[in-house]
C-alpha cells in the first residue's frame, strides 16, 4: 500500500472553531505542542539557546551573602526572636528569591521544550527538585 502525503492550508478561524470543539485535556496537550514548535522556530540555533538558558538559570539565584542572610533571618522568624526592622530585611530576601524563583521557572520550561522533555524530567536532569525533595 502506498502512502500519500497531503498538506492543507487551512485559515485560521476555521482553526479556531474546530479547537472550539475539542475536549479540554486534548486541547491542552495540543496547546503544549504548539507552545514547544513556537519556542524552537524562534529558536535560531536550538544548541546555543540551550547554553544560554542553562546560563541564566544558573544566575537565578540569590547571591551566596545575601542567601545566608536569609538563612539566618529565617532561623531567628522561627525562633520568634526576630526584630521589626530584621523581619522586613526578610521579607525583601524573600520577594527578591521569589522573583527569581519566578524567572527561573519561566527558563526551565523554554528548556524543556527546547529538550522536547517534561520539566519534571528536565529538573531531574538538572539535580533540581523542589523544597523538601531534595
Amino acid at each position: 500500500m502506498s502512502k500519500v502525503q497531503a498538506q492543507a492550508v487551512i485559515d485560521t478561524k476555521v482553526f479556531l472553531s474546530i479547537a472550539d470543539n475539542i475536549k479540554t485535556d486534548e486541547l491542552e496537550l495540543f496547546v503544549r505542542e504548539l507552545n514547544s514548535i513556537i519556542t524552537r522556530r524562534k529558536s535560531k540555533n536550538a544548541t546555543y539557546r540551550q547554553r544560554e538558558l542553562l546560563r541564566l538559570i544558573n544566575q537565578t539565584v540569590l547571591p551566596k551573602d545575601k542567601w545566608e542572610r536569609y538563612l539566618e533571618l529565617a532561623e531567628k522568624l522561627d525562633d520568634e526572636t526576630i526584630g521589626e526592622s530584621e523581619r522586613q530585611e526578610f521579607l525583601q530576601l524573600v520577594s527578591e528569591e521569589e522573583e527569581l524563583r519566578n524567572v527561573r521557572v519561566g527558563l526551565l520550561i523554554e528548556l524543556s521544550q527546547l529538550r522536547r522533555i517534561s520539566l519534571s524530567a528536565l529538573m531531574e536532569e538538572l539535580g533540581l527538585y523542589p523544597p523538601g525533595r531534595a
